[in-house]
């Protein structure tokens, strides 16, 4: 009598285990389907290119980065999507946070002033405007930009972080303040900015001195130490 018991768990394993391969395989073949958005069957999709990836060397070790193509004919202003992304600067000091609506920067002091010119230049693709911000012995260690495309900035920040006095060796006497610069770019293409991706955050501190001059980014860094003299 236990050999027909037997035979019959057998049986109902064996059909449970078919029907959930058919559950599988029907999954499968509903997820091609869904990625078409409609009832065709899209071939291409099992034959599409990876995606493109750009390794970046950020000092600590290789890391993989997305970008997007540089589209160079591309009016971001006439782009419905980002004209809809928070594109107003937030001005932050301490616990002090507003966002500029209406474009008045020097009310915030001349650095954020020339931060926001020097961010309005990136947007609109200006690689000669942004460099001229900068101070000339920048470009001794660094590259100025050669071509970029425009830059699609949002959740923009400038964070004062701090003011001094300073006697730096090509220079002389100057002052010196100290902003923390924060903001996502949408569709990054790396034209500007290769080590980061879409839609992410990667502050950086920018230095604006003083001088004779008039005001100039003196340096730029992903940290600050307020100890470094």
């Amino acid at each position: 009598m236990s050999e027909p018991k037997k035979k019959t768990r057998e049986s109902r394993k064996k059909t449970a285990a078919i029907l959930i391969a058919a559950a599988l395989g029907v999954c499968v073949v509903g997820l091609f389907f869904l990625n078409t958005g409609d009832l065709t069957f899209d071939f291409d999709f099992l034959f599409e290119p990876e995606e493109t990836v750009q390794y970046v060397y950020s000092g600590d070790g290789v890391h993989r980065i997305s970008l997007y193509e540089p589209d160079w004919d591309s009016n971001i202003l006439e782009d419905p999507e980002y004209l809809d992304k928070n594109r107003y600067i937030t001005y932050v000091d301490g616990g002090l946070s507003i966002t500029i609506v209406d474009e008045d920067y020097s009310d915030y002091g001349e650095p954020v002033e020339l931060l926001a010119n020097y961010l309005n230049a990136l947007i609109m693709g200006d690689a000669e405007l942004a460099n001229s911000y900068f101070a000339d012995s920048y470009f001794d260690e660094n590259s100025p930009l050669d071509k970029i495309t425009m830059q699609k900035l949002y959740n923009i920040s400038i964070e004062y972080i701090a003011r001094a006095d300073k006697d730096l060796p090509d220079l002389g006497n100057v002052t010196q303040y100290v902003y923390k610069l924060s903001y996502m770019i949408m569709e990054n293409d790396g034209t500007f900015r290769s080590d980061v991706t879409s839609d992410a955050i990667k502050p950086q501190f920018y230095t604006i001195i003083e001088t004779s001059n008039g005001l100039e980014i003196y340096d730029v860094d992903s940290y600050y130490d307020p100890f470094e003299e």
